[in-house]
């Protein structure tokens, strides 16, 4: 009986042990995250098929926020579903690494670049 009692003693010891291991493993990093980007609008420029588009990027400390086209002279096929579906796609993703939308890839790529150097410039600098 006496030995029983030790073996549930122990039972209950490991049990609560592993039970403190299992919630320290779940918090550890669930602190704040480090800021990624300085909050802001950030404008820039890159060269499209047929134009140069002038993009507007707009963060907070960790997300993509909005994505603006401000101007473009892509022919409306190209543009349309370029501008419409890509902004969406870098915005749920909340980085640039999206597909290009076939049929127009360069005018894609121009939207990327654009966005990506719009992050480049938001980025915190690193002390």
């Amino acid at each position: 009986m006496m030995f029983e009692r030790k073996i549930k003693g122990l039972r209950g010891f490991i049990s609560s042990t592993f039970f403190l291991i299992a919630i320290m493993a779940l918090t550890v990093g669930c602190s704040e995250r480090e800021p990624i980007y300085v909050p802001g609008t950030y404008i820039n420029e890159t060269e499209g098929y047929y134009s140069t588009l002038r993009v507007s990027v707009t963060v907070d400390q960790n997300h993509i926020t909005q994505i603006e086209i401000l101007s473009h002279e892509e022919p409306e096929v190209l543009a349309n579903v370029v501008f419409e579906e890509l902004p969406k796609s870098i915005m749920k993703k909340n980085n640039t690494d999206v597909d290009a939308i076939s049929g127009a890839t360069y005018t894609s790529e121009a939207l990327i670049d654009a966005v990506k150097k719009a992050l480049e410039q938001a980025k915190v600098a690193e002390e």
